[in-house]
């Protein structure tokens, strides 16, 4: 069916308020977070157990490598991570997350703690930094969820903090070019030579390496997608998405680029692509996240259903198991069946 313009440009300006709508939800987020970080390069902390265990066996399936673990969703990661039987690294710039008010009483009265998070701070900008850390040995597996949804050149970056899930507030030279594809190319050059330093211990196995991409990037295998990105998404958007495009592409297509053609062997890539993360607990998400799923049950070709950050980190981690074959792009669907 042919729709006139006039009908096509209101249909792109709903989908394109909804979109704002969304992000605008975690304006209203409890603002109680830490004020001070630890100045220390790497910390130890402890982490009480919030989600139930699958996993009855104490022995552990080796380390994994989060980047970006003090984020809304890299601290979900990594208790799910523990929670697996895995043993944990977090890479951040801030180090130790922020905590709560309440988190802080229930890790106090909380006596049964469930392993630790190896916390370590650094600006994974640095390709050396996070080479150091898997040259340690053991690690089975890297994750990168390193976001920015408001870079400084967009001018709005002084809103991020209150935008982010984890109240992120980015630097001066913050872009998302430098958050999201100079970090995640570090990671993947980073992975491919310890693996190529280390093969024989890898055996034939490929290594998982899982990205946190967005629903959006997948605009342009929409119909109709990149003329609504074109004519209606601002330029930081836009910026954005290219950001995560190009580690998309990276990844996936591994032989364009004589820099990463090594690594198409090596890795096993996983992109998942929500569209909103929320969770239970944030009351002040429950308007845009139902006008989403609203938005997806009608069949709108540019909203995909919202998941909960506790399913997707399970699906993650899931994912990264070394008898999972997932690969590829991971939508909402695909999130879905990893859960059950």
């Amino acid at each position: 069916m042919t729709f006139s313009r006039k009908v096509q440009t209101m249909y792109a300006a709903v989908i394109f308020l909804v979109c704002l709508l969304g992000a605008s939800s975690f304006v209203l987020r409890d603002e109680r977070i830490r004020t001070k970080t630890a100045s220390t390069t790497r910390m130890m902390a402890s982490t009480p157990a919030p989600l139930s265990s699958t996993s009855s066996s104490s022995k552990t399936k080796g380390k994994l490598l989060v980047l970006g673990g003090t984020g809304f969703l890299g601290q979900t990661i990594c208790r799910r991570a523990l929670l697996e039987g895995y043993k944990v690294t977090s890479l951040s710039r801030r180090g130790l997350p922020p905590v709560t008010n309440d988190e802080k009483i229930e890790q106090r009265s909380n006596t049964s703690k469930v392993g630790s998070i190896d916390f370590r701070k650094g600006d994974a900008r640095k390709i050396d930094v996070i080479s150091s850390i898997l040259q340690e040995g053991g690690y089975v597996g890297v994750v990168h969820c390193i976001g920015l949804l408001l870079d400084e050149a967009s001018g709005l970056g002084t809103y991020n903090r209150f935008l982010s899930g984890s109240g992120s507030v980015p630097d001066d030279n913050s872009s998302y070019d430098d958050i999201t594809r100079v970090t995640a190319f570090n990671a993947i050059e980073a992975t491919t030579q310890f693996l190529q330093e280390n093969g024989e211990e890898q055996g034939d196995v490929r290594f998982p390496f899982v990205f946190t991409s967005a629903a959006e990037a997948g605009w342009p295998d929409v119909r109709g997608g990149p003329q609504i990105e074109r004519l209606l998404a601002p330029e930081w958007l836009q910026r954005y998405l290219a950001a995560k495009r190009a580690v998309e592409a990276r990844l996936l297509n591994p032989d364009n680029d004589e820099a990463s053609s090594s690594s198409s062997s090596l890795l096993r890539p996983i992109i998942v692509r929500p569209s909103l993360i929320y969770s239970l607990d944030k009351p002040a998400s429950y308007a845009p996240v139902g006008a989403f799923f609203v938005g997806n049950k009608l069949g709108l070709p540019f909203v995909d259903r919202p998941v909960t950050v506790q399913s997707l980190a399970n699906a993650v981690i899931k994912s990264i198991s070394q008898e999972s074959t997932v690969e590829g792009i991971l939508r909402y669907p695909e999130i879905d069946s990893l859960n059950q």
